[in-house]
């Protein structure tokens, strides 16, 4: 398969200070000890989804951090929320760059930033190019990847996990560390993991489904809501105790979703 692109409108951001290390461990949900690019959480307090990042440690120690569905303004308040005293800076820098998805073949563009991800359910490429600089590949939207999503029954942040959802509710265990010790909403992580105590979860669907859809019991008593949506499958957030293979109507219930490890 070619190489194929589609602009993005991804927040790029960067935080730097002596703390930034220290504060960002304590605040999203991934451990950054022993990696120099992950996929992270922010929660609240409750546990639930504020937003999805990628944070990668740059050489000088600072780190940037990508978002695809939030506004820089909005991703630095999230960012720093809880800053008091600590030596912590972020700053906008999606207009140095250029911002692009990439998938079908690995892409090779000097001066460009690259950071493999698996949450279209394909092996693709968040890439960062200078201002101007095009990237060489068959155009393409992402409307294109948001639809081999679904298909693979991957979850999204916001379309599938928000503010009202934890990320276990809807397959993002992958984005979760139980063993890197506190961050925020850290307590109900672990509740959740030693107790198993979710009422819902995000599972695949067939048939004729739509964004927003309600799930109904032959007797009318609403078990689900569709998430996402394209091509006759879509992701729907239903009752934990309805099982696979369920039919309500014309849908039929599927296999949980799941987000791949990095």
């Amino acid at each position: 398969m070619s190489l194929r692109c589609a602009k993005a409108d991804t927040a790029v951001i960067r935080v730097t200070g002596e703390d930034a290390a220290a504060f960002l461990q304590g605040q999203c949900s991934a451990d950054l000890r022993s990696v120099a690019v992950t996929d992270a959480l922010w929660l609240n307090r409750k546990g639930r989804v504020l937003a999805h990042t990628v944070i990668a440690k740059e050489a000088d120690g600072s780190f940037l951090l990508l978002c695809p569905h939030l506004a820089a303004a909005d991703l630095i308040a999230v960012v720093t929320a809880n800053v008091i005293a600590d030596d912590v800076v972020a700053t906008d820098e999606s207009p140095l760059w250029q911002k692009w998805v990439v998938w079908g073949a690995e892409p090779a563009i000097p001066g460009a930033k690259f950071f493999v991800t698996k949450r279209f359910g394909v092996t693709a490429w968040d890439v960062l190019t200078p201002v101007g600089m095009s990237v060489p590949g068959e155009s393409a939207t992402l409307a294109e990847l948001d639809a081999l999503r679904i298909a693979a029954g991957v979850p999204a942040v916001p379309a599938d996990c928000g503010a009202n959802e934890f990320p276990q509710e809807c397959g993002l265990e992958a984005w979760v560390s139980y063993t890197k010790g506190c961050y925020l909403g850290q307590e109900v992580m672990a509740r959740i993991q030693s107790m198993g105590s979710l009422r819902r979860i995000l599972r695949r669907v067939s048939g004729p489904v739509s964004v927003g859809q309600e799930l109904k019991t032959p007797e009318g008593k609403g078990v689900g809501t569709v998430r996402s949506a394209a091509g006759g499958v879509g992701l729907a957030l239903v009752s934990v105790d309805l099982p696979e293979g369920s039919v309500l109507g014309d849908v039929r219930i599927g296999a949980p979703a799941l987000m791949p490890a990095r």
